[in-house]
């Protein structure tokens, strides 16, 4: 008789056999999986997957999309630091003091063989596409150490000795703006804007550089044609004689008061009244394969804060009157030269409006004061000569000034170039006036060379030159020494180190 086969020992309670693990552990799992469901159904929702920074090519490099948001935004900049040589050559005297004219006509104790500056430059682009078209807003701004000058608000000024130029430290907005629907307002270059010294390292006078609050509108009518009509903060286009401190006398033993005091208009030129009407800018432009151009136009109100009275008090105004300035550029890319190779022309003329067609300070952007012309032309030796207007037996006698500039640079290779550039000014203030007429020419050479992507390496060299002439058409006299000094020229080197990102 056949034998049968034996069942299997029973299981012992709680010792498992080694064919039931798995089973009991994945029982084990499922349980904890019911637990882990009926604690989840508690709360209040399932956590969003992590997101991550996306790439946004829409609107070139650099972009990405700021998480949670349609905003593409792109984070740009350079850090910068310039050796200039000469920097300040306006309060040197000429050896030769018995000829008229030679001496320069800087009188500032701002004058030194070279400085040194460094400089961070940050900016913020988003952009968005809405029903309307493009919503944009851009900021940049600046931090600067080195030589003080008046574009800068100083900060931690530090002097070293009499007659030494002193550094500073300071922090400066250069564009903070928003552009939708055609429409551009906030702190922005000037609609008036065409070549803005482009191919220099340093700045031009007679390059249209101005930034200014604006709110413009510009309409687009395709293949590349606009034209826009800005209106402008006229403070920045100001040529006025300044404000002056005044004290009182005081009493023994007590302290000394002062005040800012305003000066009256007269021969010595106007002071402006309070703003009333912004500046009136407007343009017509394209821009194509070939390069751009641009007509441009501007309407700048002379308001007169008083005369004829005495210190401070004026007993008549001579009113309110319009100046204007007008102007043309034009941009050709070279590219049968070589890739990258461009020349800009530019004219301007003013009637009353000076500061668009010469302007000494605040040159926009990137640029502050003139590297190097200095008390030579500028800052110090001329602002205090240079007027919209005078007002001459109780009429308003304008300033008329005409500039042209041009630039040219050159690829030798992809990272190679070299720029060629010059401007002249003319500068006509009223003939009755105590004022100076100034003519200005500069001309200028640099080369940079990229040993790599985004690294630029540039050397500078300009030379300046400026005649100055009494309205008897004499040289200008510089007080207190009585001293003729009609003409100066001076050469200005730049050193400069700039790392793009």
């Amino acid at each position: 008789m056949a034998q049968m086969a034996q069942k299997p020992p029973p299981i012992a309670a709680g010792v498992p056999s080694r064919g039931g693990g798995p089973s009991l552990l994945l029982g084990t799992a499922a349980g904890f999986v019911a637990i882990a469901g009926a604690q989840a159904a508690d709360l209040p929702g399932k956590a969003a997957p992590a997101e991550y920074v996306r790439v946004c090519d829409t609107y070139g490099a650099g972009f990405f999309f700021i998480p949670g948001t349609d905003t593409c935004l792109r984070i740009g900049g350079f850090v910068r630091a310039d050796f200039i040589v000469n920097s300040s050559p306006g309060n040197r005297f000429n050896a030769n003091t018995g000829v008229p004219g030679s001496q320069v006509l800087g009188t500032s104790y701002f004058d030194q063989y070279y400085s040194t500056s460094a400089r961070l430059t940050l900016n913020l682009d988003a952009r968005s596409n809405t029903e309307y078209g493009l919503l944009r807003a851009f900021g940049q701004f600046s931090a600067y150490r080195g030589v003080f000058d008046g574009s800068f608000s100083s900060q931690g000024l530090v002097t070293s000795g009499a007659g030494q130029s002193p550094r500073a430290s300071a922090i400066n907005v250069e564009r903070a703006f928003i552009q939708f629907a055609g429409i551009t307002a906030g702190f922005s270059a000037s609609f008036f804007n065409f070549y803005q010294g482009d191919v220099q390292l340093s700045g031009n006078f007679a390059a249209t550089a101005r930034s200014t609050t604006v709110l413009a509108y510009t309409a687009s009518f395709g293949s590349g044609f606009s034209a826009t009509v800005s209106l402008e903060d006229s403070m920045y286009r100001r040529y006025s004689n300044s404000d002056s401190w005044y004290g009182t006398a005081a009493v023994p033993g007590a302290l000394t008061s002062s005040s800012l005091q305003r000066p009256l208009s007269g021969a010595q030129g106007m002071t402006y009244a309070g703003q009333q009407i912004p500046d009136i800018v407007a343009n017509l432009r394209v821009d194509q394969g070939w390069g751009s151009a641009q007509v441009m136009g501007a309407l700048h109100q002379l308001r007169d804060f008083g005369y004829a009275g005495i210190t401070n008090v004026p007993t008549a105004k001579a009113g309110d009157k319009m100046g204007w300035a007008v102007g043309a550029g034009l941009r050709l890319n070279l590219d049968m030269l070589a890739r990258g190779d461009v020349l800009w022309l530019q004219g301007v003329y003013t009637d009353g409006a000076l500061d668009y067609a010469f302007g000494t300070a605040n040159q926009g952007g990137d640029r502050s004061t003139i590297s190097g012309a200095g008390n030579l032309a500028g800052t110090n030796a001329l602002n205090t000569q240079l007027r919209d207007a005078a007002v001459i037996l109780g009429a308003i006698q304008t300033t008329k000034a005409w500039s042209i500039a041009a630039g040219f640079r050159h690829f030798w290779t992809p990272a190679l170039r070299s720029s060629v550039f010059g401007s002249y000014s003319n500068i006509d203030q009223p003939a009755a006036s105590t004022l100076w007429d100034v003519k200005y020419w500069t001309v200028g050479v640099n080369t940079i060379w990229s040993p790599v992507r985004n690294l630029d390496l540039g050397v500078e060299v300009v030379y300046h030159n400026i005649q100055a002439r009494q309205q008897n058409g004499l040289p200008a006299l510089i007080t207190p020494s009585n001293t003729f000094r009609g003409q100066e020229g001076a050469w200005v080197g730049t050193i400069r180190v700039q790392r793009n990102f």
